[in-house]
């Protein structure tokens, strides 16, 4: 677990501790000409600014240790002071006073590393030991991150943000973390997310749940039990410590993820609303700051707790701002909804004075279609920072893979420690690093895409479609798959076998460019792409295509029983143009294709009218029979309608009431309708369920008229 230390502590300590920075903005200069190549040196000489400081010589030792290791001759890395201008004299100063977080010094033949915290300190050394390694070929750093810091010129800088977290299968690697310089709120943090329940270790009573509607309710929890408090209390201690060793450790203390909000008395008293739990969530939060002055207690501005407190919160509370309100436009400033954030933020400013944002770098309905958001994520994380935001947690696809996600995660570090920093040259630096083979292929594809995305505003929730209409060209894909694929055959193992997983994620996207199409792909192709996706099990974090209920395998198995294109012989209403009221893309219900159950973008009419009426004025024999396709899926607050009815002249030629399904799935609904008069508008009328609550929508994806047999 990373965690806040001072310069004094261990270096196990130290390492963990690379998590906080302080927010100022990056600033850089050059100097003149003072260094030879590296790889002119014969030597490194390593040593402390002050050798009576502790914690100078703790790093000084720390450097030369961990450099020797990737040297291939151990002898090149020396402690001391350098002899003469064939040593590179290498100074480490440890300075807390400094007015920056990190600077560079460069004297004739030296390199003066400074830093103003442990965590700077460390992530400041590899920014060294990459630069130095990319030019000495004595050196090994093939696992490094291309360095950003140009450790031959002065520079000094600091980081935007002092917490950075991203939540994304690259930055799983808990050594790796630091050297990248951001987060990992699973690593991190003691309690992060909806996840209160954790605290419990013998289930949650029934007192610590909510009162609604006068009764408990499981679904969320009283945030003024005692129950809940002691448990909390219990698992901060046991887990964590009560932070007095100086480690800091940040804690979450958020509702679950719905709009309950408990209305017992006590709750009511503190000024809990059936919209709101904010005072109730505030009593507790600072109960337990006041419990634990050196730990740290976050809430979150969304949902119930959205409106902020109006007292002044202590100084170990802090709280996270959602911004999925915000929508990813190419300008946060230009973004619907930045006004509303923009408050949101200030009002929460105005009572506690650590505001960090949860935001969001992924389309959490589509994983594995390359989603090119670097532009946006800059945009915005310069948006946080004019703001005085002081912490951004980037939620992307968690632990599971995502096309380009690598070059993404190593170029949204880089923008969190320095949100003006060159996009296409960070990039272009990782791609040439980590694929020596075919990066320069990878990055032109990655560029263009990126640069088409910037005219768009980018779904966190969407389908194929949208991507196809914005950034994502069908043909300029295909044939970037297709060069990519011979390509990998020239890189070497470790190259391709990244190819490979790269490969396999974006068959997914190449069957739903498939599946897009009016015209059906020969079987050959389609079998070609099930084949290669099916290899997903090769690869542990690529079992999902989507947030929630995104099972590869059942995705394949979709293919098989739903085939896309329909075999429309005998279907009376292929190809007709029907009205709908309210209007709707009706051209969905007669175009010959259907949708998947696993999906409800592609091919789906969605309407969330109470009453949806479609017509067709002509065409009908005397008797005929409806068939009506729909989807139920719960997950997704799509329903299952109460019933359908086909009418004529105001009078209901055919009725069928439906039961509401007990699971997700398509549901194929057949009304026999006699005594149809040719010529007279015929109305297909699907009334709403009224049996679920809160939000409801419909989703249809083929109306078939056959003659009745």
């Amino acid at each position: 677990m990373y965690k806040f230390s001072s310069a004094s502590k261990t270096m196990a300590t130290a390492v963990c501790a690379l998590m906080l920075a302080l927010p100022i903005t990056l600033l850089a200069a050059c100097s003149g000409t003072e260094l030879k190549p590296f790889s002119q040196y014969s030597e490194y000489a390593v040593k402390a600014a002050d050798d009576g400081d502790p914690g100078d010589a703790k790093w000084a030792a720390y450097l030369k240790s961990h450099f020797q290791k990737r040297a291939t001759d151990r002898d090149c890395i020396i402690a001391g002071k350098a002899q003469d201008d064939s040593q590179l004299q290498l100074v480490v100063d440890l300075d807390g006073s400094m007015d920056s977080d990190y600077e560079v010094a460069v004297a004739p033949h030296e390199i003066r590393l400074k830093a103003r915290s442990t965590e700077a300190m460390l992530w400041l050394q590899y920014q060294f030991m990459s630069s130095a390694s990319a030019d000495d070929g004595r050196f090994l750093s093939a696992d490094l991150p291309p360095a950003v810091v140009d450790c031959k010129s002065d520079t000094k800088g600091s980081f935007a943000f002092e917490h950075r977290s991203i939540y994304t299968p690259t930055n799983t690697n808990a050594d790796m973390m630091p050297i990248l310089g951001v987060g990992n709120v699973d690593f991190d943090w003691g309690l992060w997310g909806h996840n209160l329940r954790k605290v419990f270790t013998d289930g949650i009573p029934a007192e610590a749940t909510a009162m609604v509607n006068g009764k408990r309710d499981a679904g969320q929890f009283c945030f003024s039990s005692e129950a809940l408090y002691h448990a909390y209390e219990q698992f901060v201690v046991d887990q964590y410590g009560d932070g007095s060793d100086g480690v800091t450790t940040r804690f979450a203390v958020v509702p679950n993820d719905n709009r309950l909000v408990c209305q017992c008395a006590a709750c009511k008293a503190k000024g809990n609303t059936p919209q709101s739990a904010t005072p109730a969530v505030t009593a507790l939060i600072e109960r337990l700051a006041r419990r634990f002055p050196h730990q740290m207690f976050f809430t979150s501005a969304y949902s119930t707790t959205r409106t902020a407190p109006t007292h002044r919160l202590p100084d170990n509370v802090g709280v996270m701002v959602s911004a999925i309100d915000m929508p990813m436009a190419p300008e946060a400033s230009q973004a619907k909804g930045h006004e509303g954030l923009e408050a949101q933020i200030k009002a929460w400013q105005q009572c506690c004075g650590r505001v960090y944002v949860w935001d969001y770098m992924r389309n959490f309905d589509d994983y594995l279609t390359p989603y090119p958001c670097l532009h946006h994520m800059q945009s915005r994380l310069r948006f946080y920072r004019d703001l005085g935001v002081k912490g951004v947690f980037l939620n992307g696809s968690g632990y599971d893979y995502a096309p380009f996600d690598d070059v993404q995660t190593y170029v949204l570090a880089q923008l969190l420690i320095n949100p003006d920093v060159d996009i296409e040259a960070c990039a272009s630096r990782y791609f040439a690093s980590a694929y020596p083979k075919t990066g320069q292929l990878l990055g032109d594809y990655y560029r263009k895409i990126e640069q088409q995305a910037q005219r768009a505003t980018l779904p966190f929730y969407g389908g194929i479609d949208e991507a196809l209409d914005t950034w994502l060209n069908a043909q300029q894909f295909g044939e970037f798959f297709s060069t990519m694929d011979r390509a990998s055959k020239q890189a070497d193992e470790a190259e391709r076998s990244k190819l490979n997983r790269l490969l396999t994620a974006l068959a997914f996207t190449r069957l739903e460019i498939m599946r897009s199409q009016q015209q059906a792909p020969s079987h050959q192709q389609i079998d070609a792409m099930t084949s290669l996706l099916a290899h997903h099990t090769a690869f542990e974090d690529m079992a999902n295509y989507r947030e929630s209920d995104g099972d590869l395998d059942a995705y394949l198995k979709q293919w098989k029983e739903s085939y896309p294109w329909l075999d429309t012989a005998g279907n009376l209403l292929r190809g007709v143009t029907m009205d709908a009221e309210p209007k709707a893309d009706a051209h969905l219900l007669t175009d010959g294709k259907q949708g998947f159950a696993t999906d409800y973008h592609l091919c789906w009419l969605i309407s969330s009218a109470p009453v949806q009426r479609f017509s067709v004025s002509s065409g009908l024999p005397s008797a005929a029979v409806f068939h009506v396709s729909l989807l139920h899926a719960p997950q997704w607050h799509i329903f299952a309608p109460s019933s359908i009815e086909v009418v004529q002249g105001g009078a209901v030629k055919g009725k069928a009431i439906i039961t509401s399904p007990t699971d997700s799935r398509r549901v194929r609904v057949s009304i026999s309708a006699t005594g149809l008069q040719p010529g007279v508008k015929t109305e297909v009328i699907i009334t709403q369920t009224a049996a679920a609550e809160g939000r409801k929508t419909m989703a249809l994806d083929e109306i078939e008229i056959t003659n009745r047999q």
